[in-house]
């Protein structure tokens, strides 16, 4: 199997076969640099790392239409918040038991 650009995301592909397998490389150093991902899962908190401590609660805003002005300030504002880098160096994960129980 041969691996694709080291970057954050490794694709790995043999050349007999058709597709290929991708892998999130999470623990690199320079992970987190190219991180653009969010996550909401149905308890409605929005997530800005898979290993943050919290989330921000948005549900009280995705219930009604006319509160999308409100939403995007928030998730604007948190953005502002967001670490530059997760801990997983330190032995630190957050408070994320598994991956599963936000979308990872």
């Amino acid at each position: 199997m041969k691996a694709a650009a080291a970057t954050a995301r490794r694709r790995f592909y043999h050349p007999d076969y058709v597709g290929e397998i991708g892998l999130i490389m999470l623990y690199l150093r320079d992970f987190c640099a190219s991180c653009n991902r969010l996550r909401v899962p149905a308890h409605g908190n929005l997530h800005l790392c898979l290993f943050g401590d919290g989330g921000v609660p948005l549900r009280d805003l995705l219930a009604s239409d006319d509160q999308q002005a409100a939403l995007q300030a928030r998730i604007a504002r948190s953005l502002g918040e967001k670490k530059q880098t997760h801990f997983l160096h330190q032995c630190n994960t957050g408070i994320t038991q598994n991956l599963s129980f936000i979308g990872g």
